[in-house]
């Protein structure tokens, strides 16, 4: 009689009660890497990180849908006890609070943490109410912003020393309260929010533009100033956008949706932009540098680099660069 082989365990499981370890206090302790790479003592990873190891039935867009399925799938595997990420953003924030205090499926702040999380990662939203806990996750976080005394005490540390775990053990707790009643944070998301209102206005009117260029996967947005990210992406699908301002400045920037395993809808690769380098810089009369970030970059950009380092007015004008940038890529190789 034909042996049946062994069932095999699953994933490991998170225990009821489960705690967060920042990275530094770990100490090789078995744990589940949230939103970011695996390292020492990881034995799960629910990351939307390149080549971060998650379980392929889990993968998502966000690591907080990933944290979301993972509940969902009832892991039988040997239980773990700890979850650690090693970086503070609103992706990493929203996934630890879901699996650490565990929202029901019937739970309105479960799907707005999912919706939050891909707000603040990627800039694009259909709820409003997502887009300003985003906001606030972050600002709750950052110095000269944050009302909460062990946040500045925090910021304020040893140099040299990451602060992200700590700021999650300050800020955690807080999560669900900011879920059920984002209106009593306004104030920590009210003055970007504004910021983002004004540029769909301008978009709105007309006074700013986006012009899709699909065989370059590229959106020009022209507009008076440099337009917050939270009021373009949701207007356009393609994953490079060039910021044009009637300064001259020009910023090509490859969208974050293309450094993560992004698994809603076929994106087209990242191409390393330095290859048309030479020929920018050849038909560039203005000064400054045409440079290209590493692909390796979370959000690398194309610019032209003044002598202090931030991008420069160009000579040349958005649909001329446009048209390099797509004759570039249309000479690659497919």
């Amino acid at each position: 009689m034909a042996t049946l082989p062994h069932a095999q365990p699953g994933p490991p499981r998170l225990v009821e009660g489960a705690r967060f370890v920042p990275v530094q206090a770990l100490d090789g302790r078995p744990h589940v890497a949230v939103d970011c790479a695996g390292r020492e003592g990881t034995v799960l990873a629910l990351s939307h990180w390149p080549a971060a190891g998650t379980p392929p039935q889990l993968a998502a867009d966000t690591s907080a849908l990933i944290a979301v399925r993972y509940l969902q799938g009832d892991a039988a595997g040997p239980p773990v006890d700890t979850v650690t990420c090693d970086h503070y953003d609103e992706d990493g924030l929203m996934a630890l609070w879901l699996l650490l205090d565990r929202p029901g499926a019937d739970d309105p702040a479960r799907a707005l943490a999912v919706a939050a999380a891909e707000a603040g990662d990627f800039q694009t939203w259909t709820d409003p109410v997502a887009a300003k806990v985003a906001i606030a996750a972050m600002r709750m976080a950052e110095r000269g912003h944050s009302p909460f005394p062990e946040v500045a005490r925090i910021l304020a540390g040893g140099r040299g020393r990451d602060p992200a775990g700590d700021l999650y053990l300050a800020v955690l707790p807080r999560v669900r309260r900011l879920l059920e009643d984002p209106g009593r944070h306004r104030l920590l998301w009210a003055p970007v929010w504004e910021r983002v209102e004004a540029d769909i206005a301008l978009l709105d009117s007309g006074e700013a533009t986006i012009e899709e260029r699909p065989a370059a996967d590229l959106a020009i947005v022209r507009a008076p100033r440099r337009l917050h990210e939270m009021a373009v992406h949701p207007r356009t699908a393609m994953m490079r956008v060039m910021h044009a301002t009637p300064d001259g400045v020009m910023v090509v920037r490859h969208r974050y949706e293309t450094w993560v395993d992004y698994v809603s809808r076929p994106l087209a690769p990242r191409v390393d932009l330095a290859g048309l380098l030479p020929l920018l810089r050849s038909r560039e009369t203005a000064a400054g540098v045409w440079m290209a970030d590493e692909m390796s970059a979370v959000r690398p950009n194309l610019y032209l680099r003044g002598p202090r380092g931030a991008p420069a007015r160009s000579a040349l004008d958005p649909a001329a660069l446009a048209d390099l940038l797509e004759e570039f890529l249309a000479r690659r190789p497919r």
